[in-house]
């Protein structure tokens, strides 16, 4: 089990910008990641979600979801985001989740795979936002895992 508290505290402190987003980790697993910010610290000038923090709480629900997952292999290493996409299918005008998800049992397993062997590998993250049970943001992000560096 995660000590959700703990994950909050580890990212304020390892990725600052975090702490200003008011992000809060809602729950947290090896499976999927939910991290929350509130709109009023995200604001932008329609009085709507920011667009750019929206794809920045997008990129750390799956930015903490491998963190989590490497940690629990045993495999610690760095993690950097070497592309993503995102659609803003629709405004988002109250607190917003993200949710992460990994990915297929048989994506994993490559993943952890090519890891083991080479020292680093990459894989596609994926995580949602949604307004009033509508998607509003389909993010996709590709990470890449560094073996044997200090994190």
């Amino acid at each position: 089990m995660t000590d959700l508290k703990a994950l909050e505290n580890y990212l304020h402190t390892h990725i600052p910008i975090s702490g200003p987003m008011g992000v809060r980790v809602v729950s947290a697993d090896v499976e999927r990641v939910v991290l929350r910010a509130p709109l009023e610290a995200n604001i932008n000038h329609k009085s709507t979600a920011f667009g750019g923090s929206l794809q920045a709480l997008a990129t750390l629900s799956c930015w903490t979801l491998l963190h989590l997952n490497l940690r629990t292999s045993a495999k610690p290493g760095e993690i950097v985001i070497t592309g993503s996409n995102i659609s803003y299918i629709r405004p988002v005008t109250r607190d917003f989740d993200a949710v992460a998800t990994l990915p297929d049992a048989a994506r994993w397993q490559t993943f952890l795979k090519t890891f083991d062997r080479r020292g680093r590998a990459r894989i596609q993250l994926s995580a949602h936002i949604f307004e009033e049970d509508e998607l509003a943001i389909d993010y996709a992000g590709t990470f890449a895992a560094l073996k044997n560096v200090e994190v």
